[in-house]
Order: structure tokens, then sequence, then C-alpha cells
């Protein structure tokens, strides 16, 4: 079974996936990526209103065969 990885650039830098998962296809790689997007930014600490979270699947070969990116905006006051 193929392995990805998954590299994660956020606002406190490039973590690179030394490990990676043993998935059956690459659309479920695409589909993890996708799951794990949302929870890494719900954890990052807001900068100036404003983040990105890019999510970077790199098979076992280490070429990067998809690119997630998912950006967070707050807006007015949350008081």
């Amino acid at each position: 079974m193929p392995r990805y990885f998954f590299d994660v650039q956020d606002s406190r830098g490039l973590h690179r996936d030394r490990v990676g998962d043993e998935l059956a296809t690459l659309g479920d790689a695409v589909e993890q990526a996708r799951i794990i997007l949302p929870d890494i930014i719900l954890e990052e600490p807001l900068v100036a209103h404003m983040h990105t979270v890019t999510c970077d699947v790199r098979d076992d070969a280490g070429r990067v065969v998809y690119r997630g990116k998912m950006t967070y905006e707050e807006i007015g006051d949350s008081d």
C-alpha cells in the first residue's frame, strides 16, 4: 500500500510529516488532507484576524501530489 506524507504550513512554520500514512489511493490521501485542514485551522491562533493553513500531500517518492489550502478570516468585533 502506498505511503503519503502530510506537510503542514501554518503561522508557526513548516511541519514536515516524517512518518506518513499508508492509504490505498491518492483519493484517500486527498480526503485525509480535507479532514485535517479544518482541525488545524481551529487550533491555529489568529494573527491579525486572518490565517491560512496549507497541507501538501507527498507520495513516497517525495513528489507533491496534492495541495489543500484553507483561509480563515474574522470580520467584525467578537465581543
